[in-house]
């Protein structure tokens, strides 16, 4: 018995502990960070994300925080200044899923303007028969000052 309940203890434990450090997990070192703004179906979705490069692959985090909660892990590639990302997403307060199609246009220099370009967003009540087009535009954050 007092085994069963130290095994059941300690799976809490983990249970409880694994999430909370999931959340702790930083952007890699060389990600550079975006506000993000998304503009479809009449509306503009705003937010931030962290987006690192390496041998042409791009990765990172999404965090759509206005006028609702949506979070991806952006992937996909970069070439001759065209950035192509097609990933997973989801609508927190929904609690639905989908996929995000972006082809984002990138300055020739950093800080020489935002990145713009197309989206493409299916889930959610949306098919590949309506999937909602829209805009995209990513402004390079300013690195943070470190004290």
């Amino acid at each position: 018995m007092r085994s069963t309940i130290a095994a059941t203890a300690a799976w809490l434990t983990v249970i409880a502990f694994v999430p909370a450090t999931a959340q702790q997990k930083k952007a890699p070192a060389n990600a550079v960070k975006y506000d993000i703004v998304i503009k479809a179906d009449g509306g503009s979705y705003t937010g931030t994300m962290d987006l690192a490069t390496a041998a042409g692959k791009v990765s990172g985090d999404m965090l759509i925080s206005q006028p609702t909660q949506i979070t991806g892990k952006p992937a996909g590639t970069v070439k001759a200044g065209v950035m192509k990302l097609d990933f997973p997403y989801r609508m927190v307060q929904r609690a639905c899923d989908g996929r995000i199609v972006m082809d984002i246009k990138m300055p020739a220099k950093a800080g020489a303007g935002p990145a713009t370009g197309t989206v493409s967003i299916v889930g959610c009540d949306r098919t590949e028969a309506n999937k909602l087009p829209g805009t995209i535009e990513l402004t390079r954050k300013a690195p943070e000052k470190k004290n």
